[in-house]
């Protein structure tokens, strides 16, 4: 952080009348979520997952059993973009953790299913991805948790992204 101290030290001197608290912020903001980010995927990656897999097993989980629902659905909850979810559950499927079938009543419906092998790679991977969130925030009081969730929640509000 000494690194952005610094920088902004250096704007000031540079062009004085300029307030850089927001660079100091934004700049903080941007390492701890490179720091968390590459936290979180080394998690994912002892399971044989990116970001991108687990983002997958994570939503079909968390729907309930049976654990299934269209990539329409899956779309809507995951936001991405179509091309991006074809290439997720083609590899997903390479790996046997997710299975794609037709809807026996309506042919034009197509459901990604956890396989059993996905229902218990996602138990155990979700719970150490919980595990390394709470690690990373773990330096935190429960009062700062607080403060922060609520500063960002009321930053997000105010920028319409929550």
């Amino acid at each position: 952080m000494q690194n952005l101290d610094n920088i902004q030290a250096l704007w000031a001197r540079e062009m004085p009348q300029l307030d850089t608290a927001t660079m100091a912020l934004i700049g903080r903001l941007q390492i701890a979520h490179k720091h968390m980010t590459l936290a979180m995927s080394k998690t994912f990656r002892r399971y044989g997952l990116s970001e991108a897999g687990f983002d997958v097993l994570a939503t079909l989980r968390r729907s309930g059993p049976p654990y299934r629902l269209t990539p329409n659905q899956l779309l809507a909850q995951m936001l991405v973009t179509s091309g991006s979810m074809t290439s997720r559950l083609n590899q997903l499927k390479k790996q046997q953790l997710i299975t794609r079938s037709q809807d026996q009543q309506d042919k034009r419906i197509c459901w990604v299913q956890l396989t059993e092998q996905g229902l218990a790679l996602s138990k155990k991977v979700i719970q150490a991805h919980v595990e390394t969130q709470q690690a990373l925030l773990s330096g935190l009081s429960r009062e700062q948790h607080q403060q922060l969730l609520s500063g960002l929640q009321a930053y997000l509000q105010q920028a319409g992204l929550e």
